[in-house]
């Protein structure tokens, strides 16, 4: 890299900040020999860089340029990646076209986004879930430089369908015959309309149902509108021609996106969050419900239960959405792995509640204009001490984390999957949610007595749920709790001028992991391992997005990503 300046920079507009954001990414990861080659193509890259404040290493400060010997030009994200990407030779023109396409798209809705800005924020309210569902979204995956593409909506339906937007819509929905329904063992509904519609609605839907002939022999399904308009009369084109599927004239309730934006939340039915299939790409992930997920998330929330049944702390301080309740379109022969299942189906949510406010761990890293989050000030006052806040919310969130990988797993604890519930103010409670992704290490269950959960597994040499080292498995806490949530909410207290910084949220961290393992009731080697690599170890593991993004020929229901290893943020000592 040439010519590189540390130096404090102003703050830096949307786009500018997008530019950083994939700077950073492009840094770390040393795509295409970014950050060890000095030159790219025909020029050089020349940026104001300022320390990391995290790791060791750089980030960007202000505006990039490239130079040749005879131009200049300054570089927004989608040039940027378009000159990282010529590096690539061997790049094939789909993926490199996909890519660049996504990063434009992003960049041109952000006049959009920050349209709805001022409006978000007059409406932020403790007990208004949905708004603070909109924030957890500002971001979405905070440092996946891709992750607000929403590949396959236009302006129009990212407008209508997207979670930032806030607007709500209507349900649409379907009658699909019994014989190819298939649903969740302890459902505890017989149907999802049931559990849904309040009793008017109910009855519109029940009155339909039977003029048309289908209230033996069908149950209504809703779907998302999108999905219904352009995905289902395509797969399931014999099923619509033969009445086994029957598309309903019946529309509603309304619901509104949430940070998932598959999932839609009730503005009448606070705690009711409803999954659907949407085959909309984000995160190079096409958003369906694959049934095989929907058994994992009882296998995982069955572990969890268990495992929080042996620990007093983890019984007091974490809860867990009730996702026991789905149904889906279910092929003849029963195939839980075959695509249609995966297209047309619902799962049900329900959050704890306690009278206590309740926001997304991700909400609390997001401050469109600058200065505390709202979602701080909302909860604790106008001028909260960041430094205790965060404490506090390092204590629920590895305390949870770390006690639970004491015991042999760890939920995906990553800042949408987790909820804060508050109380006079302060964070006392972590409810989880989405737990399909519990991993764990089977020796160390077995030695905890808890039972090895009989995860469903499509490709086994790709499997991450199963894993046979501890390491592999503090990877996941290190990764997902540390260095996304925690280091989203610490980067914004730190950006917010108050005196918080970078270096007080690691000292935080870092005290806050020996307390925990001091007094978790755990096997000392097990709590020694756990030390040693999240406090020892030089390096540490960090997800890699984009080299596993630009190496999937074929986008599925998992994002790419991979372990990579940088320098550890919670080794203490100097930094660049």
């Amino acid at each position: 890299m040439s010519s590189s300046t540390v130096a404090p920079a102003p703050p830096l507009d949307r786009a500018q900040d997008l530019c950083a954001e994939l700077f950073d990414a492009l840094w770390i990861e040393d795509v295409a020999g970014f950050r060890s080659r000095s030159a790219l193509g025909a020029g050089h890259l020349r940026a104001r860089v300022r320390p990391d404040g995290w790791r060791d290493g750089f980030r960007l400060a202000s505006a990039a340029r490239f130079e040749t010997a005879s131009t200049r030009a300054e570089l927004d994200a989608s040039a940027l990646l378009a000159l990282v990407l010529d590096g690539l030779p061997d790049l094939p023109q789909a993926i490199r076209a996909r890519t660049l396409a996504e990063m434009t798209r992003i960049g041109d809705e952000l006049p959009m986004r920050e349209a709805w800005i001022d409006t978000l924020l007059t409406e932020t309210h403790p007990d208004d879930s949905i708004v603070w569902e909109r924030l957890a979204a500002w971001r979405d995956r905070p440092f996946h430089p891709l992750s607000r593409s929403r590949h396959g909506l236009d302006r129009a339906q990212v407008l209508a369908y997207g979670t930032e937007a806030g607007r709500f819509f209507a349900l649409s929905w379907c009658a699909l015959a019994r014989d190819h329904l298939a649903c969740a063992p302890d459902a505890g509904h017989p149907e999802p309309a049931t559990a849904i519609l309040d009793p008017q609605q109910h009855t519109l839907l029940g009155q339909e149902m039977a003029r048309r002939g289908l209230a033996a022999s069908h149950v209504a399904l809703p779907i998302h509108p999108w999905q219904a308009a352009h995905v289902l009369p395509k797969p399931f084109g014999p099923e619509l021609g033969d009445g086994r599927i029957v598309a309903l004239d019946f529309r509603g309730p309304l619901v509104a996106a949430t940070s998932s934006l598959r999932t839609v939340a009730f503005p009448a039915r606070p705690g009711l969050h409803l999954k659907l299939p949407l085959d909309v790409r984000t995160l190079g992930v096409r958003r369906l419900l694959p049934p095989q997920s929907l058994h994992n998330g009882l296998h995982g929330a069955g572990l969890l239960a268990a495992g929080l049944a042996r620990d007093p702390w983890l019984c007091r301080s974490v809860a867990l959405a009730d996702e026991t309740a789905f149904w889906h379109f279910a092929e003849r022969d029963g195939d839980l792995f075959a695509e249609r299942p995966a297209l047309l189906g619902c799962a049900l949510r329900h959050i704890p509640e306690g009278g206590a406010a309740v926001i997304p761990l991700a909400s609390l890293a997001v401050a469109p204009r600058g200065g505390v989050p709202p979602a701080a000030r909302a909860v604790t006052g106008d001028a909260p001490d960041l430094a205790d806040l965060f404490s506090e919310i390092a204590g629920l969130v590895l305390g949870t984390v770390l006690r639970s990988a004491c015991l042999g797993f760890v939920p995906e604890l990553h800042g949408q999957n987790a909820l804060l519930a508050f109380g006079a103010g302060r964070p006392c409670r972590l409810i989880l949610r989405d737990h399909d992704t519990v991993r764990c290490v089977p020796d160390w269950l077995v030695e905890s007595g808890l039972t090895v959960p009989a995860y469903l597994i499509t490709d086994p040499h790709r499997n991450s749920l199963l894993l046979p080292r501890p390491d592999e498995l503090l990877a996941y806490a290190q990764t997902l709790a540390i260095d996304v949530a925690l280091r989203a909410i610490a980067e914004a207290f730190a950006a917010a001028g108050t005196g918080f910084t970078l270096d007080a949220g690691r000292r935080i961290l870092v005290a806050t992991v020996r307390g925990v393992l001091a007094e978790a009731d755990a096997p000392s080697a097990r709590k020694a391992l756990v030390a040693a690599c999240l406090l020892d170890r030089p390096t540490a593991p960090f997800k890699e997005v984009l080299t596993p993004l630009l190496a999937a020929s074929t986008l599925t229901t998992s994002m790419p990503s991979r372990l990579g290893r940088a320098a550890n943020p919670l080794v203490l000592g100097g930094r660049s």
